[in-house]
Parts: structure tokens; sequence; C-alpha cells
């Protein structure tokens, strides 16, 4: 194997291809913004690192070997990857590329990504999204462990190695069906959920938590007997009149539009709400990128909203 002290150098490597590309040494040099001493010299060293002779004298001139021509063109091979390499590492400041990890709680990610993938795409379209969905503590698992490199999730994040931007505040509306004798009321207050059975997620999900403390404030009941795996479960058992739930209002178009056999009202007093927040490693190389991201997400989010 060469060893890395008898390797050509980069600018070595330039000059043999401004030689073979403009065929005179004097252009060559102008090419390079050097002197044609300086360029000589360094084909000479060249020359003495890859026991070849790539120049030849012809009449008063100098010309490139054969076996000149075929290094200079594996040399343009070399700099364009050299290049190409800089460049990347150039764009790595400004710009997200190859493949970006994200985790997203299930309470979000149905009813977020599609507002904010786009966004992201055009802001950075060198990247590659690869998407998980995760409850909390596993994707803050998985973020601390370098295991995804951005996370999507709500509020409180009580772990010092990371940061977060806050994307959306995401009131909660009171879902329920039609016929519920809340129902006809243009907006419920806290006391008036008092001695309703409030669904709740099943265990591990966030949402469950803060819909617990909410219910606990208000008096409402909750029936720890029966539980959804996902917010989708939670309002089809609403339509079916088996209790109310606190739906957050980015779920609403989905899980509530016209058909669903669910309706909402926002609270009159009160306004219980969660935040939706953009999470990363505090020492991630790419933390600047990582909070601009979020901004760029709470923006696109607001726009659609």
């Amino acid at each position: 194997m060469t060893s890395i002290g008898m390797r050509p150098t980069m600018r070595q490597l330039e000059y043999l291809v401004a030689l073979d590309t403009h065929g005179h040494v004097g252009r060559a040099a102008a090419a390079c913004f050097v002197t044609q001493p300086t360029l000589s010299a360094q084909i000479r060293e060249l020359e003495k690192h890859v026991g070849i002779a790539v120049t030849e004298r012809v009449g008063r001139g100098i010309a490139v070997t054969a076996a000149g021509r075929e290094l200079a063109a594996r040399a343009r091979v070399i700099l364009q990857a050299a290049d190409e390499l800089l460049e990347s590492a150039h764009r790595s400041e400004t710009e997200l590329t190859g493949p970006l990890r994200v985790g997203a709680i299930p309470t979000v990610a149905p009813y977020l990504l599609a507002r904010v993938l786009p966004a992201v795409r055009e802001r950075h379209p060198s990247v590659e999204m690869h998407l998980l969905e995760l409850q909390t503590a596993p994707l803050m698992a998985a973020l601390a462990a370098a295991e995804l490199d951005l996370g999507l999730m709500a509020l409180p994040i009580d772990d010092e190695r990371f940061e977060y931007e806050v994307v959306l505040v995401d009131p909660f509306v009171l879902a329920m069906a039609p016929d519920h004798r809340l129902a006809n009321q243009s907006h419920v207050s806290m006391r008036g959920i008092r001695d309703e059975t409030v669904l709740l997620l099943e265990d591990g999900h966030c949402l469950r938590d803060q819909t617990l403390e909410i219910c606990d404030r208000a008096g409402a009941r909750n029936d720890g007997g029966i539980q959804g795996t996902s917010l989708h479960t939670i309002c089809q058992m609403v339509a079916a009149g088996m209790g109310v739930t606190l739906l957050p209002a980015s779920a609403r178009q989905i899980e509530a539009h016209d058909g669903t056999g669910v309706v909402v009202r926002h609270f009159s007093d009160t306004k219980p709400s969660r935040e939706v927040a953009l999470a990363w490693r505090k020492l991630a190389p790419a933390a600047p990128l990582y909070r601009e991201l979020g901004r760029l997400m709470a923006d696109r989010i607001a726009e659609a909203a």
C-alpha cells in the first residue's frame, strides 16, 4: 500500500489536470494562478510520488505523456469527488441532507405531519425523511440514544439533554355524539362535564395523563375499564355514545368532521390545551438547523389553521 507521505497532493493533481487541459505550461499556470516555475516544480514532485513521467519535452515545450493523460483522467474524478465533499460539508451548515430520522407521538403524527412535511422538503430538498410513531417514553429514549434525530411530542420535556421549539399550542375541545345533552350548546364549561364519563387512551400516552389532570380539576369521571388504543378508536367509542373525550383541536379535521358521528364544542371558561414541540439533542451538530426547522413547522401550521 502506498504510504500517506508518498501520495500526491490535491494541488499537484490540479496542476496536472490544468496542464493536460491547456497543453501549455504558461496557460496552465495562469489558470491555476501560480507562476510557471511553481507549476513545473510541483509536476516534478508529482512524478516522484507516482513513479512515472507525466510530461516530456517536445521541441521547446512540454507535453503530457500517455501515462500522464491517464493519470489526469483519474485526477479529474478525484478532484470532482473532493469538490462534492466540500460542497456537502458546506451544505451541512445551511441545509439538512441525507437521512433524517423523526419520531412522533401517536396523537400528533396523523394530524400534523401532513401539514409540515411539504415545508421540510421544500426547505431541505436533499433530506431523506424516515418517520417513526412512538409513545413518549420510548421516543425520548430513542432520541437520547441517537437512534432518532428529532422528536415531535407534547410538553413537558423535563430532560436537560434536549432542546426544543414549540410548534403548536393545541387547545382541547370536548368531543361527543351529536345527540349528547351538551351538543345543543355552542360552548361548554368545565363544570358542565363534571358528571360525564370521559374516555381515555391506554397507559403510555401522554395525552391520557393530560386528560386525567384536566378531569381531576373539573371533577369529571373517567372509565378506567374502557380505554382506547388511539384517538380514532376513542372517537369511535364517542360516536357510539359510550362517553365524551377531550380531543386536541389539531385532530378535529380528521376525527370529528361531518359524517363521523362526532361533534366538538369549545370550552367557555378554562381553555385547556397542550403544547407540541420539536425536540432534539442539545449537543447535536445540526441543532441550529433543527431549531430553524421547528420555527418553519410552527409557521406552516399557523398558516394552515
